[in-house]
């Protein structure tokens, strides 16, 4: 397994330790979850930069890198609809969209083929990514002094809606892009 492989296996581990940072409370844990979060979501610029550099960009890295992040991002907004931070519906259509695209991907991969992430693809990963950490901030802020950032609610709000959107119209490229693959038998 290579190095980009590695880093994207563990972003999966981080999985399980960003919800345990969350969801246990101890001293400063909205804090340790930024920093856990912020750490797993970096790994996907590293790995994909050391891939692309390196030349070391595989079919198993193509699959297990969305993955990993859809894992990711998802545990985060479970955490976020659990706290109260995230709409059920805007959550409810981006895992719709990340069943539909994983089973496109399915299908070509029993073709054959493999689906990379595209230009939109990237671009809702870091909104959900950024939103996400938007609130994780503003929760591990409250952890200190008296002082209200209210403000990056709001922002985060704007930003998981923003963020649905673009997954909505992600899995609408997809869906257009491996229609091929789902007419064919």
């Amino acid at each position: 397994m290579n190095l980009p492989n590695k880093i994207t296996m563990f972003r999966l581990i981080m999985v399980p330790v960003l919800l345990a940072t969350a969801l246990i409370p101890f001293n400063y844990h909205w804090s340790v979850t930024l920093v856990v979060y912020f750490l797993a979501c970096m790994s996907d610029r590293v790995d994909g930069n050391i891939a692309r550099k390196r030349n070391l960009v595989t079919d198993f890295g193509k699959l297990m890198d969305p993955l990993s992040d859809k894992s990711l991002v998802m545990t985060a907004f479970i955490i976020m609809l659990s706290n109260g931070y995230c709409d059920a519906v805007c959550f409810s259509l981006m895992l719709a969209r990340e069943f539909l695209v994983s089973g496109i991907r399915m299908i070509a991969c029993t073709k054959g083929k493999v689906i990379a992430a595209n230009a939109f693809g990237k671009a809702k990963t870091f909104l959900q990514m950024s939103s996400t950490g938007l609130v994780f901030l503003s929760l591990a802020i409250s952890e200190g002094p008296e002082i209200n950032f209210d403000i990056l609610h709001i922002a985060a709000s704007v930003m998981f809606w923003i963020a649905c959107i673009v997954s909505v119209l992600s899995g609408i490229k997809y869906t257009k892009d491996g229609w091929y693959l789902i007419e064919s038998k």
